[in-house]
């Protein structure tokens, strides 16, 4: 033990109080500083997976006004990314205490987010009958989700996003499943043109070929991974109509995906179809991420009013 910490350990308990919150208010991020609405919550619990034979870990947000009110509320599903779970949205995002912020600000109104933890899935169903997580997500979390809580279980007030794993999950979700969603958004989703290492030059890209594999069997060939692919499914464009798209990605994102943002944005400009696509300076992950949560947040809630 450090002698700071022992100093630390005999203070009178009265001011360790007071410094420990002094220090929790120091180590958020500046945005955050200032008094937010109270009365939001975040919580933690658990789902029977009938597909999966065992229960599944999920998190809530439940705006300010939802214990006081007997209203439903638009949803927005979640989806985290590879070797995360259904914390991290909050833990390293914090993107509950931006979305109180800007509640209190006026800038949106209130919706439930849900976030389904799902392994190092990629929301799909492994190829060959393995774990079908696309389906837990669609036929069980969503569901549960509309059934436990006041939601407004209609296309309009229903959206999904994501980030990495879970960006690529939220567009491919959306774009098989647009009869479900009104609205997608994805930060740094791993849109993946071709496995030609001369067109994806992300120098961590060669580690996750071995999850692809097992999931999608893309040693064998590439069919379900294309089955799979938003940039193949954005092709449909009549089956996304009426489907709000948002994406963004780092121009530094080591992995390369900003290659894969450009392909996606193309496509959808020349069948003229709506869509907001940015590139931003940053790298991949949350310290990318949550510089632009706000704005997906923004664009749902947007969706949601029918803007």
């Amino acid at each position: 033990m450090t002698k700071r910490s022992h100093r630390i350990l005999i203070l009178p308990a009265a001011l360790f109080t007071i410094f420990a919150a002094v220090l929790v208010i120091a180590q958020r991020p500046a945005p955050f500083r200032d008094a937010i609405p109270a009365g939001s919550r975040v919580q933690y619990k658990t789902f029977q997976s009938k597909l999966l034979n065992r229960e599944l870990r999920y998190g809530v947000y439940l705006p300010p006004s939802y214990e006081t009110s007997n209203r439903t509320y638009p949803v927005l599903y979640f989806l985290h990314g590879l070797n995360e779970n259904e914390m991290r949205w909050s833990t390293r995002g914090e993107t509950d205490l931006m979305l109180d912020r800007m509640i209190g600000e006026g800038k949106i109104g209130e919706f439930i987010v849900a976030i389904p933890y799902a392994a190092n899935s990629f929301y799909t169903n492994v190829r060959g009958g393995g774990e079908p997580w696309e389906d837990v997500i669609v036929k069980e979390f969503i569901p549960m989700v509309e059934s436990t809580y006041r939601v407004n279980a209609t296309r309009a007030a229903r959206g999904v996003s994501g980030i990495s794993m879970g960006g690529y999950g939220a567009l491919k979700i959306a774009m098989k499943r647009p009869e479900l969603f009104g609205s997608v958004s994805s930060h740094s989703a791993a849109l993946i043109p071709d496995f030609d290492s001369t067109t994806v030059t992300g120098r961590r890209l060669e580690a996750l070929r071995a999850l692809f594999d097992r999931i999608y069997g893309i040693s064998q060939d590439l069919t379900y991974w294309n089955a799979n692919n938003p940039l193949e499914l954005a092709k449909d464009i009549k089956r996304l109509q009426g489907l709000k798209i948002y994406f963004d990605c780092g121009t530094e994102d080591d992995y390369g995906f900003f290659v894969g943002h450009r392909v996606l944005d193309e496509l959808l400009t020349k069948a003229s179809y709506p869509h907001e696509a940015r590139l931003y300076p940053g790298d991949h992950g949350w310290e990318y991420a949550r510089q632009h949560t706000s704005q997906s947040m923004l664009f749902h809630w947007k969706a949601f009013s029918g803007k």
